[in-house]
């Protein structure tokens, strides 16, 4: 009996061993089959990856297109609007000179009575405007009033003496101001005495 029961354990341990082996192949197989699911996913998923990458590239760079669009009608825009600006500075300023010129001459009368009339409107219009219009205003007129220093075209004596003259101008400007205050303080003790 127990040669025969050895013979049923060998069996059994054979057949457990064969089980066993199927149970390890199936493993073996379903984990290949999920290995080259993962595989596949994951290609699946650098392709979408580089699309996407690809896509958002392409929106950044048409964003960016748009952008400098929009940066470069404003700009344009913009030195349209300081061109016309500066034309009416330069007419402006040209009428004032005009004017001085006229009164320097010694006209009056009629003429001059429309100029004055023309002159109240202006200085109403300068009343209404902003600090920063008035600003670009001046900035512009004394860009058209002073003319840039070629520095790069003059040598050293030559920047000494534009320096020296420079200095002379401010000196002499300086001496003016201090008269008109003066000038001004004087005038404004007259008017106390004479009230």
């Amino acid at each position: 009996m127990s040669a025969e029961d050895g013979k049923d354990a060998l069996a059994r341990k054979a057949e457990l061993n064969d089980q066993l082996k199927e149970y390890i192949n199936e493993w073996r197989k379903t984990r290949e089959k999920e290995e080259e699911e993962l595989k596949k996913l994951k290609e699946k998923q650098a392709k979408r990856k580089e699309i996407r990458a690809e896509q958002e590239k392409k929106l950044n760079q048409a964003k960016k297109e748009e952008e400098e669009k929009l940066r470069k009608e404003e700009n344009e825009k913009k030195a349209k609007e300081a061109e016309e600006k500066k034309k009416r500075l330069e007419e402006a300023e040209a009428k004032r000179q005009e004017m001085l010129e006229a009164q320097k001459a010694g006209k009056e009368g009629g003429a001059g009575g429309k100029k004055a009339d023309a002159g109240a409107g202006d200085a109403r219009r300068e009343m209404t405007k902003t600090k920063e219009q008035l600003e670009e205003e001046k900035k512009i007129a004394l860009s058209i009033r002073i003319k840039p220093l070629e520095l790069d075209a003059m040598d050293s004596d030559e920047l000494k003496a534009k320096a020296n003259e420079i200095f002379n101008i401010i000196v002499q400007l300086e001496q003016d101001k201090y008269d008109y205050e003066q000038r001004k303080l004087t005038q404004e003790l007259d008017l106390k005495e004479l009230k």
